[in-house]
């Protein structure tokens, strides 16, 4: 795989693919390292644009291998895609689901050209995890910042979380689970509010961002053997 021992700019994407593999390798980094310091966005932003690199190197590796035209203005060395009848600069696009729904469409028509000795074909759940990452984060701002655009959504991403003294204490009785708390209190010792610790956020996502992580690494690894021939 000649891509992963030479310069990017050299490459048959322009760098997009083994950027792509550098934020991914990243995110596994951070999360073998088991850090609670380090935080779950840091490692689902990492995941989030590995997958965006993933998906624009596969469209612009299609285009070039298979001669496809852009848009008027738009060409090999300033790839875009087409959003609502509209031609949009891939430099310019960063919502998830309109680079799967244009990738998916141009990997339909060109597969019976592809390599026949590979299958091609897509996971069948792959469209609903990105429609449940891409209606997350649209923007690619929900895991950089504490604020995005949906109060919601935005509480759900700390594993610290308001909890019932209760709740609690019934952890600690159960003597099954390790319970990690914040207790607040007022001068007089009395109980102002409890958070939780060691909640579990965002899980449906962080499921989603590993498994497309994964998915499209894998992709990726299969054009650049046998479309790309290893550049």
């Amino acid at each position: 795989m000649n891509y992963l021992i030479t310069p990017p700019n050299t490459h048959y994407d322009g760098g997009l693919g083994i950027t792509a593999c550098n934020f991914s390798q990243a995110a596994d980094s951070l999360r073998e390292a088991k850090n609670l310091m380090i935080g779950i966005l840091p490692i689902c932003y990492l995941q989030r644009h590995a997958i965006e690199l993933f998906l624009k190197s596969l469209i612009v590796i299609l285009h070039k291998k298979y001669d496809l035209a852009y848009g008027q203005g738009f060409s090999q060395e300033k790839p875009a895609i087409k959003v609502n009848k509209k031609w949009v600069s891939l430099s310019n696009t960063h919502n998830l689901l309109d680079l799967f729904n244009y990738f998916q469409g141009i990997f339909t028509t060109l597969s019976p050209k592809l390599p026949a000795r590979t299958d091609w074909s897509l996971p069948p759940d792959i469209e609903d995890k990105i429609k449940l990452i891409s209606g997350s984060d649209p923007k690619s701002t929900y895991f950089r910042y504490p604020e995005s655009t949906n109060s919601v959504q935005d509480s759900k991403k700390s594993p610290i979380q308001p909890e019932t003294i209760e709740s609690i204490l019934g952890k600690f009785k159960d003597q099954k689970e390790l319970v990690k708390c914040t207790l607040l209190v007022d001068e007089n010792d009395n109980l102002i509010q409890a958070y939780s610790l060691n909640h579990s956020p965002i899980p449906n996502i962080l499921v989603a961002l590993e498994y497309l992580g994964e998915c499209f690494y894998n992709l990726h690894a299969a054009f650049r053997f046998e479309i790309t021939n290893g550049f």
